[in-house]
């Protein structure tokens, strides 16, 4: 069992084949896992239902997550963004949101949960230049090290 397990998780992912393998990653996690691949579906879930965690695509075909972002941060949802861009990539008013790099890998998606579930996605000075969700302490071995978003 692991910090994540029984958390209920919004996924919206408009790539049918991506939306799979992001969905078993997190139910392997075990979480709860909401997919939606729309940015309509996404609102709807997003109003009327409740999650502990969420994990957004920024592009939607040709929409943005950003209304979603924004409903789920008037209802303090924490959430990360996915994308192939990194942070640059983002709006100018998302840039302190935590960013997954695609492809979705297990490890990065993880650790950047758990980093959210705990409230260290806050800060984001350190003399890494990295923002705290997208890496590990220095004390960790090598092995364990990633970025998430490596354009940084």
């Amino acid at each position: 069992m692991t910090p994540l397990s029984g958390r209920r998780v919004l996924l919206v992912e408009d790539e049918s084949l991506v939306a799979m393998l992001a969905e078993d990653m997190l139910l392997d996690l075990g979480c709860e896992v909401v997919v939606a691949m729309r940015l309509d579906r996404a609102l709807t879930h997003a109003r009327t239902e409740a999650f502990d965690l969420a994990v957004l695509d920024v592009n939607l075909g040709d929409a943005r997550s950003y209304p979603v972002a924004d409903l789920l941060l008037a209802r303090g949802t924490p959430f990360l963004f996915a994308t192939g861009y990194g942070q640059h990539g983002l709006d100018a008013a998302y840039q302190t949101v935590p960013v997954l790099q695609k492809p979705y890998q297990a490890a990065p998606l993880e650790h950047l949960l758990l980093r959210l579930l705990s409230g260290e996605d806050s800060c984001r000075a350190d003399p890494t230049g990295l923002p705290p969700s997208c890496r590990c302490h220095a004390s960790e071995p090598a092995h364990r090290q990633f970025r998430a978003d490596p354009t940084r």
